[in-house]
């Protein structure tokens, strides 16, 4: 299980958000500003792969950044991340493990920066 609390680091600024629900399988952590919140979420799921019977487990994180109207009645500034990454139930861990961090490790300030300007 994760800690009661979680620390993202957004522009250089540690954000330490806590934990707000936990359930089965998921949960929510939230940090409350005068400008806004974050709200970061974990959750695993599994399904059955049509038409083949293998059992697939789902791991989804999610942040969410709301940043509140400058005046009453201005609508909020949303912003959302999140990773999904699945593997087949017998797959060794440390293959999904290592799989999974090639994607993150794509994920950089120059490759982020250029799906932003709508590179492909």
């Amino acid at each position: 299980m994760f800690s009661d609390t979680l620390v993202v680091t957004v522009n250089t600024v540690d954000k330490t958000l806590v934990r707000i629900n936990q359930d089965a399988y998921a949960s929510e952590y939230l940090l409350r500003e005068d400008t806004g919140e974050f709200s970061l979420r974990l959750r695993n799921t599994s399904y059955t792969r049509a038409g083949t019977g293998v059992k697939v487990d789902r791991h989804n994180v999610e942040l969410v950044h709301t940043v509140y109207g400058a005046a009453v009645g201005d609508p909020p500034v949303i912003r959302k991340a999140y990773i999904v990454f699945e593997n087949d139930r017998g797959d060794p861990l440390a293959d999904a493990e290592d799989f999974t961090f090639g994607l993150v490790s794509f994920l950089t300030e120059v490759n982020i920066g250029k799906l932003l300007n709508w590179e492909s």
